[in-house]
């Protein structure tokens, strides 16, 4: 079911997302905004490419990628491998994270607007974590990707 198919069967009653698993973003310029129903689990990234392209380690959630509505440009570079970084088109914040042949897209929980039901579940990649900070938040960790994914 497409977000706007969503939007209106939860405006209609029908069992559906609720209006309140829509969450919204946007870029710092807000040239490019966004809709995203059903995010789930915010996962911190602390894989070398993450902290080259952010400064330190990401933090994402993720949904299926027919569930996200973008207005504005996304510029997409190719992260690694078969991954991709979507970027704003004018200002150049990071927002988007993708596998191009995989149904789901992430997004930088840091240009949601809240963060209202979506948790932090965990640490992946902390292999490749930078020697100048300790992970001590008690979340699980995992030295690369977790059985079945995240």
């Amino acid at each position: 079911m497409a977000l706007a198919e969503e939007k209106a069967a939860a405006a209609g009653g029908e069992a559906a997302v609720a209006v309140s698993e829509i969450h919204t973003g946007q870029c710092q310029c807000g040239s490019l905004t966004f809709r995203a129903a059903a995010l789930r689990d915010i996962w911190y990234c602390h894989c070398r490419q993450c902290r080259r392209a952010t400064g330190h380690y990401m933090a994402a959630c993720r949904t299926e990628r027919e569930r996200i509505e973008i207005s504005g440009e996304v510029r997409w570079a190719a992260h690694s491998g078969a991954s991709q970084q979507g970027f704003c088109q004018r200002c150049g914040s990071l927002l988007f994270w993708q596998q191009p042949d995989k149904p789901t897209m992430s997004v930088a929980a840091g240009a949601l607007d809240n963060t209202d039901g979506i948790e932090a579940q965990g640490h992946i990649f902390t292999a490749e974590k930078g020697a100048y900070y300790t992970i001590s938040d008690g979340l699980p960790q995992w030295p690369g990707q977790p059985d079945g994914g995240c």
